[in-house]
C-alpha cells in the first residue's frame, strides 16, 4: 500500500511547534543514534546528508559533532528548515526540499542518517540502492526506524498501522543491496497515559499513523475508549503505548572505517 506523502507533508507540518516538546522516545533515539555513527564512522564526514530532519532532533546532534562538515539536510515539510535555522547558522549546510525517495541524492557521501523516517516509505529498499550509489566507498547508512510492534495497541484496535520490516528482514533487505551490516539494535518501549483520548492526541502531534484521514465520530471513540481501557489498562488505571525502535548502521564496501575516538 503507498502513503499517502501529501497527508504525512501536511500532518508533520502542522504539528512541528509541539514536536520537541512530546516526542520524548524519537529525542532517546537520536541520541542513541547519534552515538552509534560516532563509534563506527572514520573521522568526521567530509559530506553527509540527513533524509527527514523535523525540527532537527538528530541534526543539532550530528552538526555538533562534525561542526565542520557539508551537510545536505532534507525533509517532506518545508516548514522544517525554520525550524533548523537556529542550529545551521554559520555552517556548511544545504536543504533539500521534497520527498526523499524521489530526491537525486548527492554524491560522494560519507553519511546518510536517517531517524524515524523510513517507515513512511513505498520502497525501502529502492531508497537503500540509491544510497548505496551515493556513498563513498566505505561510507555509513544510519538508520532508526520501528518494527512490527509499534503502536501494537492502535493495530489491535482500529486495524490501522503502518507496514513495518522487522529486524531480520531491514538486516537482510540491505545486505542484499550490498551493505554490511556494522551494528544493529532493537528493543520495546511503552508510554504511560491518563486516557486513550491523550494516547490520540500524542500520536497525532508526534507522528502520523494512520495512512489515511480517519474521522472519529462521537460513537467510534466511545468504543475505542472503552476496549482500549479494557485491554491496555494497568491497575492504576493508565493506559500504554508501545514503540519497538530498529537502529541500524550499514557499511558501503570499500575503504575500511575504523571507530572514532
Amino acid at each position: 500500500m503507498e502513503t499517502n506523502k501529501q497527508l504525512i507533508r501536511r500532518r508533520f507540518g502542522r504539528g512541528f511547534a509541539r514536536y520537541d516538546r512530546l516526542a520524548v522516545v524519537q529525542q532517546a533515539l537520536c541520541d542513541e543514534l547519534a552515538g552509534m555513527i560516532a563509534s563506527h564512522i572514520a573521522g568526521p564526514p567530509s559530506r553527509a546528508l540527513e533524509i527527514g530532519t523535523g525540527t532537527g532532533f538528530l541534526t543539532r546532534r550530528l552538526i555538533a559533532r562534525y561542526p565542520d562538515t557539508e551537510w545536505f539536510l532534507n525533509d517532506i515539510a518545508d516548514e522544517s528548515e525554520a525550524f533548523l535555522a537556529p542550529h545551521t547558522e554559520g555552517r556548511r549546510t544545504t536543504f533539500l526540499a521534497g520527498d526523499a525517495e524521489r530526491l537525486a541524492l548527492p554524491r560522494r557521501l560519507d553519511l546518510v542518517a536517517s531517524a524515524s523516517t523510513v517507515q513512511w516509505f513505498d520502497d525501502l529498499e529502492a531508497f537503500a540502492a540509491q544510497a548505496i550509489h551515493a556513498l563513498a566507498p566505505g561510507g555509513l547508512l544510519a538508520l532508526s526506524t520501528f518494527g512490527p510492534e509499534n503502536f501494537a495497541e492502535i493495530r489491535a484496535l482500529t486495524g490501522e498501522s503502518l507496514e513495518y520490516l522487522t529486524p531480520g528482514e531491514l538486516r537482510g533487505m540491505l545486505g542484499a543491496q550490498g551493505y554490511t551490516i556494522a551494528e544493529a539494535r532493537e528493543h520495546t518501549t511503552r508510554l504511560a497515559f491518563d486516557t486513550p483520548g491523550d494516547v490520540l492526541r500524542h500520536i497525532k502531534a508526534t507522528g502520523v499513523n494512520s495512512l489515511r484521514p480517519v474521522r472519529w465520530g462521537v460513537g467510534r471513540f466511545t468504543r475505542f475508549e472503552r476496549e482500549y481501557r479494557e485491554r491496555f489498562a494497568d491497575a492504576a488505571g493508565r493506559v500504554s503505548l508501545t514503540y519497538h525502535p530498529i537502529l541500524v548502521i550499514a557499511r558501503k564496501p570499500g575503504a575500511e572505517g575504523r571507530p572514532h575516538v
